[in-house]
């Protein structure tokens, strides 16, 4: 969508399940709990009652997302760290994503992005500091006004992709071959790359490839 379409979204209440199914490497559910998340009650998928054990069991990643604009920001802290720590119980392999999300242009100075993303990482660092085991959480600043909610996704989906070691190399093949400087996979449907090259990703370099490929697609 575009970022003005998205201003008439409803909320998500309940449940709501998704499949992506656009081409051999991308393939997934996506379960959107609205802030909802509660694992002492069951969910409803197919007229069939699935308690939360189950559903985070056979679930890859959990993406945590938090509203940078909300001036108590701070208050769903306690619930992301405790989301975590009971995931992580029941699947140990499980991947954690926290999106600081809606940190659009110049209604948020850079200085305070970084200093929301720092307060929610030191605050889930000390809140997972006695549990067993080290548990991995990584972290982005989104916006639906620039490709950043795109490119953290995109980071996302690669971790969900067993081929992504061959499909990197090949994309360093290929930048050596063709003397390029910078290769992407795309996924033209959801505009997510699901591979690139060794070099350093760069946000403009992504949003120009983005208009092309729509232009191609077209």
């Amino acid at each position: 969508m575009s970022p003005h379409e998205t201003l008439f979204l409803d909320s998500t209440h309940g449940v709501e399940i998704r499949l992506v199914d656009n081409n051999d490497f991308l393939r997934f559910q996506t379960w959107d709990f609205g802030g909802e998340l509660n694992f002492s009650r069951p969910v409803y998928y197919m007229n069939k009652e699935i308690s939360m054990d189950t559903a985070i069991k056979g679930c890859s990643t959990i993406v945590y997302v938090i509203d940078a604009q909300e001036n108590d920001f701070e208050d769903c802290l306690p619930k992301l760290a405790e989301t975590i720590i009971a995931a992580h119980k029941i699947n140990p392999s499980i991947h954690f994503e926290v999106f600081l999300h809606k940190v659009d242009g110049d209604l948020m100075p850079e200085e305070s992005k970084a200093e929301r993303q720092q307060m929610i990482q030191n605050f889930v660092s000390q809140e997972l500091s006695d549990v067993n085991g080290e548990i991995l959480v990584s972290y982005y600043l989104t916006s639906v006004f620039d490709h950043s909610a795109l490119e953290a996704f995109s980071k996302v989906v690669q971790k969900l992709v067993p081929q992504l070691p061959v499909l990197n190399k090949l994309m360093d093949k290929l930048i050596e071959s063709c003397v390029i400087d910078k290769s992407y996979l795309l996924d033209v449907f959801t505009k997510l790359y699901i591979a690139t090259d060794s070099n350093p990703v760069d946000g403009h370099v992504f949003e120009l490839e983005n208009v092309e490929c729509g232009v191609e697609a077209v």
